[in-house]
């Protein structure tokens, strides 16, 4: 889909992601690391355990479909490499402070006038400009500030996060599309474009209908832990946790009505449960007390289940239920496994089997793909600078200037 694009990713794990969805998408992703290696690299956990800037999970996950340099913008030989590289590159993928690029005098202004076709593309806490575009910020203050964490969470504890950053997995999307975009509006005739990502902005979307309800009631809502509105939407199994959402309505009342033929049918549906009118069923208008027998009684059945044995009833019957998996339960998943989800990709151990997602997205038989593995560091030195006619003996002397 974007076979013949080639895009300059200078992010750190805020725009990896970017970068990978690009890549997969059949971009020339070329990584551009500093010389000691991006800092991913050395976060555990690692394949098999074994403490290494080759074998950190969360490097090789995010950084496949890609190419590997190694480059220091800092010395003004490397800037000069830089500019011969941006030269022959559509789409240039930053994540430094505000300022930074500009500093080395390689920003978007500078590179544009020298690139009228290059698409730019900038992914920072709260973009390059406003009031807090000069504060530092990681995934935590984003997610905070962008409103996620407080609506994250039991009511009468602390706000929490997600385990993973997500503010950076929602930016980096968001940063691709963008960037696609504007490809896209350059080859119909346009110049290239700056694409400025806000994490912080991004983060609205994780609100859902929030703003708008923020719009209408004039106040924000209340954090509410496993609950939604007046009735509970996670439930504890007899092995881990299923969601199933006890609200009204016309699309719920069949699968309400299922349910508790389903309760009725392992002898768990007492009389009165059985003979409620689900059509006329509302929450909002129960009292406390009725809320509180209903969910005593669909939450001691789910309780007496397993999250696969509720599930495959839950197909079979139609019933609106869902296991909450873990990464096991995701990996061994019978439908993602038919559906080919999971490829094995080339491993840094050849003892250790290392599988990843090959596609977020079917799109036509050479569509959405892993191209290849993650790089290892500089990995693609020789052949990335060598298509700029530079050989060995000068990649020798720009890595004693401290460029590579």
């Amino acid at each position: 889909m974007l076979a013949g694009f080639r895009i300059l990713d200078l992010s750190d794990e805020r725009g990896h992601l970017a970068g990978k969805i690009l890549g997969d998408m059949g971009a020339d992703v070329i990584k551009v690391e500093p010389p000691g290696g991006d800092p991913l690299r050395r976060r555990a956990p690692f394949l098999g355990g074994l403490e290494d800037p080759e074998r950190g999970l969360a490097w090789l996950a995010h950084n496949t479909s890609k190419r590997g340099i190694t480059l220091d913008l800092a010395p003004l030989a490397g800037r000069a490499l830089f500019s011969r590289l941006v030269a022959r590159a559509d789409v240039v993928l930053e994540s430094f402070a505000p300022g930074t690029m500009e500093g080395w005098g390689v920003g978007w202004e500078i590179l544009s006038a020298e690139n009228p076709s290059l698409v730019y593309c900038a992914i920072t806490p709260f973009g390059r400009t406003g009031p807090y575009a000069d504060y530092a910020a990681h995934d935590l203050v984003t997610v905070a500030l962008g409103g996620n964490a407080s609506m994250t969470g039991d009511a009468d504890r602390p706000p929490v996060r997600c385990s993973l950053p997500t503010a950076y997995f929602h930016a980096a999307p968001e940063a691709a599309l963008g960037i696609v975009m504007a490809l896209y509006a350059r080859d119909a005739g346009g110049p290239g474009q700056l694409v400025d990502v806000s994490m912080q902005e991004c983060q609205v979307a994780t609100l859902l209908s929030g703003v708008g309800q923020y719009e209408r009631r004039g106040a924000l809502g209340v954090r509410a832990g496993a609950r939604l509105g007046r009735t509970r939407e996670i439930w504890p199994a007899a092995d881990g946790f299923v969601t199933f959402g006890l609200r009204g309505g016309h699309a719920r009342t069949k699968n309400l009505i299922a349910t508790v033929e389903y309760m009725a049918e392992c002898g768990m549906a007492p009389d009165w449960l059985r003979e409620l009118d689900w059509s006329s069923y509302r929450p909002e208008q129960l009292s406390a007390g009725e809320l509180d027998r209903l969910e005593a009684a669909f939450g001691a059945f789910f309780e007496s289940r397993t999250m696969g044995e509720l599930y495959e009833q839950a197909l079979r019957r139609r019933i609106l239920l869902a296991p909450c998996n873990d990464p096991a339960a995701v990996l061994a998943h019978p439908q993602l496994r038919d559906r080919e989800l999971f490829v094995e990709v080339e491993s840094p151990d050849p003892q250790v089997q290392l599988e990843q997602p090959s596609f977020f997205a079917r799109a036509g038989k050479d569509g959405i793909a892993i191209r290849r593995r993650a790089p290892r560091l500089g990995e693609h030195n020789d052949e990335v600078y060598g298509e700029l006619g530079i050989g060995s003996h000068q990649l020798g002397e720009l890595r004693d200037e401290g460029a590579l």
